[in-house]
């Protein structure tokens, strides 16, 4: 009976150990409330959930309202999240801090081009181009701007530009599917069909593309290639196989 209470003491006494050192590990989250703007922000670059970024970025703007990488990255994750008003936010406050960011200009003209005011995304990359002129992807989204905005033939021009400049693979393809909807609205199929041609050689998620053009958006088809990736990740993970057909089919 005595070594039973001995055995009972000695479990109680690892499970004080083992909560303690648990306590000790996210020290930082507990007395998170001691920390000051600069000490959150770290804490949001350290978070790998979203929403405790989010929140670590908003809780350093509150203690600071000048703290312009706050507003940055805090900027960026909205972006993701689709929560585009609040992006605009952000990095117009963002500019004012730090006025002179090509980089920040090009993320306030995406969100204005996500929600359809395509005059003050085509300013936003025209100030980020001013500072960055060698910034393909300001000129590629300026361009669908453009586009979307009727002037087709401006459109064109920007994409000519864009291609001309280093891009990386994704950007370099939509660029090149811009440019072909561009060209198909001018009734140029041919040129048209290149491109999209171009874009599926260069990024093969967008190889179905240029047949369901006229039916999904672009935030469609990056939810198809989505599906198709983590497709062959179940496939190759788990080694699923389609049963050969019977030799009677």
């Amino acid at each position: 009976m005595r070594k039973i209470k001995e055995m009972k003491k000695l479990y109680i006494f690892i499970l004080v150990l083992l909560v303690t050192a648990s306590w000790q590990k996210n020290d930082k989250e507990v007395y998170a409330f001691d920390f000051n703007a600069t000490e959150y922000f770290n804490l949001g670059l350290e978070s790998s959930m979203v929403y405790k970024k989010i929140d670590y970025f908003s809780k350093a703007l509150e203690l600071n309202p000048r703290f312009a990488p706050a507003y940055e990255k805090r900027g960026l994750h909205y972006y993701f999240q689709e929560k585009y008003d609040k992006v605009i936010e952000d990095f117009t406050h963002y500019i004012r801090l730090v006025p002179n960011k090509a980089d920040a200009y090009r993320m306030l003209g995406m969100a204005y081009l996500k929600i359809g005011n395509y005059e003050k995304a085509i300013a936003n990359f025209d100030k980020a181009i001013h500072l960055a002129p060698e910034m393909s992807s300001a000129f590629g989204y300026r361009a669908e701007a453009l586009r979307l905005n009727y002037k087709i033939n401006e459109a064109i021009e920007d994409s000519n530009r864009a291609i001309s400049l280093e891009s990386d693979p994704q950007i370099l393809s939509d660029i090149y599917r811009t440019r072909a909807k561009a060209y198909q609205e001018l009734g140029e199929e041919v040129w048209a069909n290149a491109d999209f041609k171009k874009a599926e050689d260069i990024d093969p998620r967008y190889v179905l593309y240029r047949y369901l053009a006229g039916y999904v958006n672009l935030e469609d088809m990056r939810k198809v290639g989505l599906l198709y990736m983590i497709g062959m990740a179940f496939i190759f993970i788990f080694g699923l196989k389609l049963k050969p057909p019977r030799k009677d089919e």
